[in-house]
């Protein structure tokens, strides 16, 4: 497979580490440059983003690797997820993606070693012990989309296997699940954010055919693993709702209800600022023409009841293929929870809480112990 990169910048401090070797190994043919971390900062500066989207930034860790997923600020309910920043920015290309206004370096960049993660994870562990985590390494990047060349999803697979009291996600508009499937955790969720075919043609350069990403999902769930699906953004187009109900009756062609641990709405939402950003690199985008409103985060939304007929819509026809399968809503107030699904939860602990019980009470092989709703605070 060709990797999506042309130049590889390869930081001195980790030039001899076996994850560099490896990768280098893998990318054959590819241009490698190998600097101190402030001659490598001078190059990456000189990118414009969709240049650099063709490098690989192999860096020595930076920052908080392992935090609260950022989410957004009251009343909108968030679900204390816990994100592990391994990977930042994403060689894939979408019109809507925040990674073009929110993080400063255009060239996609892998933190190696791992051990701090390894050590942050089970720090966190130990602070809140009866608490069940649900780890994801998709926020700041695609989690399988350099997967053939870092093999990041086996040594991840490798750490968090049989780990008790927490999952690990993986969130991907890929098909590159081959390392993934090789030694499957049963605390592993293989997830997809979906959209109709036309959406991604237009919309999600560089990322997997709907086909394709439903072919690697069955894949996962044939080896074992369990399943997420992600329709966000949900957005508006000409013949939205046919379009989106033939996309759910397509996904359950292909899955098994029983394997899928959730499944979360969301609709298009943006900073004002990226607008611009993303109009002058996708000036055939029909995306950002609908009418928006300021939401309360500060964020351009699409007003209330419109965002309320799309998640209805949405709703209706996935509860026809899986009554029981857990549903939820990214970044929304309770006020539209309760307009779609009769009821909300509490705040954000609480959501924490009803993602643990679903997960205790539908999948056994997970170890875990029994969630009690006073152990979320």
């Amino acid at each position: 497979m060709k990797p999506p990169f042309r130049t590889i910048l390869v930081d001195e401090t980790i030039r001899h580490h076996f994850l560099t070797n490896r990768l280098l190994s893998h990318a054959g043919g590819v241009r490698v440059v190998y600097a101190d971390s402030e001659c490598l900062d001078e190059i990456i500066q000189e990118q414009t983003l969709s240049y650099g989207k063709r490098m690989l930034h192999l860096s020595s860790p930076r920052g908080e690797l392992v935090k609260p997923c950022p989410g957004t600020r009251k009343p909108y309910l968030c679900c204390r997820y816990t994100v592990i920043n391994q990977v930042r920015q994403c060689p894939m290309d979408c019109s809507y993606c925040i990674l073009q206004d929110y993080l400063s370096s255009p060239v996609t960049t892998l933190l190696i070693p791992l051990d701090p993660v390894w050590e942050e994870v089970d720090r966190m562990q130990k602070q809140e012990p009866e608490r069940f985590f649900r780890f994801g390494t998709g926020e700041l990047g695609d989690s399988l989309a350099l997967d053939p060349w870092t093999s990041l999803s086996s040594e991840f697979m490798q750490y968090f296997a049989g780990r008790r009291n927490c999952l690990i996600e993986f969130k991907t508009k890929s098909d590159r699940i081959e390392n993934a499937i090789k030694n499957p955790a049963s605390n592993a969720v293989m997830s997809w954010s979906l959209n109709p075919p036309g959406i991604i043609l237009d919309e999600e350069k560089g990322s997997a055919s709907l086909e394709r990403r439903l072919q690697a999902a069955k894949r996962c769930q044939d080896a074992g693993l369990l399943l997420g699906f992600h329709f966000d953004p949900l957005c508006f187009f000409t013949g939205w709702e046919s379009k989106y109900k033939k996309l759910v009756r397509t996904l359950f062609d292909y899955v098994r209800p029983d394997r899928i641990a959730w499944i979360s709405l969301g609709s298009l939402r943006y900073p004002p600022s990226l607008k611009n950003v993303s109009l002058k690199r996708f000036p055939r985008t029909s995306l950002f023409y609908h009418e928006m409103i300021r939401g309360l985060d500060g964020k351009m939304r699409y007003p209330r009841p419109m965002r309320i007929r799309l998640y209805r819509s949405l709703e209706r026809i996935i509860r026809h293929h899986a009554k029981d399968i857990f549903l939820y809503f990214c970044m929304e107030p309770p006020w539209v929870w309760k307009a779609v699904l009769g009821a909300a939860p509490d705040g954000n602990a609480h959501l924490d809480y009803l993602f643990a019980e679903n997960l205790y009470r539908r999948f056994p092989e997970i170890e875990m112990d029994e969630p009690k709703r006073e152990r979320y605070g």
